[in-house]
């Protein structure tokens, strides 16, 4: 395929095989192929960051038509992009634009994810629909099959937030000879009286299926960057894999290492990629005809290596997610060469070489930060040849270094193991970890704490090696020598080996936090920080659990403001998140600390009420909540009033599990809010 055609993304390659495999096994497949005239590897088709020609698109849907005997497959094609698990990282960037009519008015940044061969742009669009214009780009055949696709994608926008997929209605065809095609999108909004709870309850299933597989991409990503130590297999692959972190049409890395410039690119020939490459060392920027590009610096706190760059076509751009997803997937580039480049200078010493490849496996799949200590910890003595060493985390809460993992401390008792560094005990050590070169110390430090330490611990000489993550200091490994043999410490190769654990590290450490933070994100609200509803259900089931061994009771109370629309009406949206974060934060302090908050949707809150040994904890928790809500306010200079609709349903007479207590609260709350009482009374549940 010429290195211009690159027309379709590989989501769709990979959704025709899917969907021909779930009908017709892998018998199927090769018929698909040998009917499309496809030579290229199954494997190949199924990679979401390849690429394929309009041509080549085309062979394979009318293919599927013929293998499947359904002239409509396309758009079924198209419907099953979310059942079929594919496009995550997409469908978070959609996912984050909040509404389906967002997505309409971003749909020629959408479209770009599936295809550069046609131009889509908004016509319209209301709160339950829209409508676009697709408009298939000069020398390319229009093909129903391709109408059908867009109409089998477009009725999965609202599927995103948990809305029945919308109704297309395609008015206009190029087909038919029109000038460009017409799609009419309608979607009914949700309302809570009239679908079943499940229906609710499903409603971030997408955002969270795609944060998932976010995570998963991620995990698999930072495995296969640090799997090899070769650093020319490293930038290929960090070139290869840039597709998981933004799916654009081409990708550039150009780096320099050690003064040699690396070039790296995906779809884009060899000569225009060395003169881009060049350009973008020079002089930091980068232009391509017909493009737009999106920069991110490949940077560590040890070098600034170059740039990683995303290319989509000028009339598209790149959705607001994406520079942060191409952001941080810089950051975890250049991590992986910082471990390149040190492995790559450790070599001068076989065994300090294969101790930090071993090191670079062992940490490849950890997921704790304490594992990550450990083992950087147990590597060191054999690289630096040092009689101890350990390795210590950065504790905001005490401003200091404390002591995660430690060897060679057999002899003391634990106590005395814990080394700790206070933040202001020591000054000077701070000033002379400027970058990430091991500093070595002994007994004539003029520094009074080192020298104290080496004495209490009969160390003759230390070396202290900061572990960056993220560009921030966040730990230190220290290699120690027992006194009398100073003469033993290491030389620059063992320091340099000490530098390298400490990348590594630091690598390490940024992956878990980096998993974590995407954990945080698919578990609790992005705009109050309260708990999500899964996460919810999940803590209402442990307090059932755990009450049943006690005898203690619990309670579920679901909360509905009353007169937010209003607020959203008069003051505009920003406000109205102001309000909900305010809304949030009163919840929170007019209940225990051991209790639990949840958003479940726009104005809707519940609470968990655990371990209730008094049954009129309730009502008084109740009438806390009521009147914190409506106590009036600051909006835009102004003051806005509201006040909220409750529901409560206790533990066993409501329900025995989260969905009952959930469903039989949410219930007493509509008996509320229809008896026209506002929030002036509370009702219970009945038995359900």
């Amino acid at each position: 395929m010429n290195e211009d055609a690159r027309h379709t993304a590989g989501i769709t390659t990979r959704l025709i095989v899917s969907y021909v495999r779930r009908r017709l096994g892998e018998d199927g497949v090769r018929r698909l192929l040998e009917l499309a005239g496809d030579a290229r590897p199954v494997e190949v088709l199924e990679d979401e960051t390849s690429w394929s020609s309009y041509d080549q698109k085309i062979a394979l849907f009318e293919a599927a038509a013929d293998v499947t005997a359904d002239p409509w497959v396309a758009r079924r094609i198209g419907e099953s992009v979310l059942g079929e698990q594919l496009g995550g990282l997409v469908r978070v960037a959609l996912g984050a634009l909040g509404t389906p009519q967002l997505v309409l008015r971003s749909i020629a940044r959408a479209n770009v994810k599936f295809s550069t061969s046609a131009t889509m742009r908004t016509m319209a669009t209301s709160p339950t629909g829209g409508v676009v214009a697709y408009r298939l780009h000069d020398g390319h055949q229009p093909s129903v099959h391709d109408c059908r696709y867009n109409q089998g994608l477009l009725s999965q926008v609202p599927a995103l937030f948990g809305l029945p997929p919308a109704e297309i209605t395609h008015t206009h065809c190029q087909v038919e000879g029109a000038g460009e095609c017409i799609y009419e999108v309608r979607w009914s909004r949700r309302r809570r009286w009239r679908g079943p709870w499940q229906a609710r309850a499903s409603a971030s299933a997408p955002a969270a299926e795609g944060l998932d597989h976010q995570l998963a991409e991620l995990g698999r990503t930072v495995t296969d960057l640090i799997s090899t130590d070769d650093l020319q297999e490293v930038l290929a692959r960090i070139a290869a894999r840039a597709g998981s972190a933004v799916h654009a049409q081409h990708h550039l890395l150009a780096v320099r290492v050690h003064g040699r410039a690396h070039i790296h690119a995906d779809g884009l020939g060899p000569e225009r990629a060395q003169r881009l490459g060049h350009q973008l060392l020079a002089t930091g920027s980068v232009a391509l005809d017909g493009a737009q590009p999106l920069l991110a610096a490949v940077a560590s706190a040890r070098c600034h290596y170059g740039w990683l760059v995303a290319f989509q076509p000028e009339d598209a751009g790149f959705l607001p997610t994406e520079r942060q997803h191409l952001a941080t997937y810089a950051g975890l580039a250049a991590a992986s060469l910082d471990v390149s480049v040190a492995l790559q200078e450790a070599r001068r010493s076989s065994a300090i070489g294969a101790a930090l490849l071993r090191l670079s496996h062992q940490l490849a799949g950890v997921q704790d930060l304490l594992a990550v200590a450990r083992r950087a910890a147990e590597a060191a003595p054999s690289v630096a040849g040092s009689h101890r060493a350990s390795l210590l985390l950065w504790d905001q809460e005490t401003r200091s270094m404390r002591t995660a993992a430690s060897v060679g401390f057999e002899g003391l008792d634990a106590q005395a193991a814990q080394f700790e560094v206070p933040w202001d005990a020591t000054p000077q050590l701070w000033t002379q970890l400027t970058d990430s070169q091991p500093v070595l110390l002994d007994r004539g430090a003029a520094d009074p704490f080192v020298r104290e330490a080496l004495e209490t611990y009969g160390h003759g000489a230390v070396a202290v090696t900061p572990i960056r993550a993220q560009g921030e200091l966040t730990g230190l490994l220290l290699a120690s020598w027992l006194e009398g043999h100073e003469g033993d410490t290491g030389d620059a190769a063992h320091l340099d080996g000490l530098a390298g654990i400490a990348d590594q590290a630091g690598l390490a450490i940024t992956r878990v936090r980096l998993l974590d933070e995407v954990r945080y994100a698919a578990s609790h609200d992005d705009l109050t920080g309260l708990a999500s509803r899964q996460l919810f259900t999940d803590r209402v089931e442990r307090a059932l659990t755990d009450n049943r061994r006690s005898d203690l009771g619990c309670a579920v109370a679901f909360i509905d403001l009353d007169g937010f629309k209003q607020v959203n009406d008069t003051h505009g949206h920003a406000a109205g998140d102001e309000v909900l974060v305010e809304v949030a934060a009163r919840i929170r302090a007019a209940v225990r600390e051991t209790d639990s908050v949840a958003r479940l949707a726009g104005d809707e809150f519940a609470v968990l009420l655990r371990d209730l040994a008094d049954p009129t904890a309730i009502d008084r928790v109740a009438g806390a909540l009521r009147a914190t809500l409506r106590r009036p306010y600051q909006v835009g200079g102004g003051t806005a009033h509201l006040s909220a609709s409750i529901g409560v349903a206790c533990a066993p007479e409501h329900g025995t599990s989260a969905g009952e207590l959930l469903r039989a609260a949410d219930i007493a709350m509509y008996e509320v809010k229809h008896g026209g009482a506002g929030d002036g009374f509370l009702v219970a549940a009945r038995s359900t």
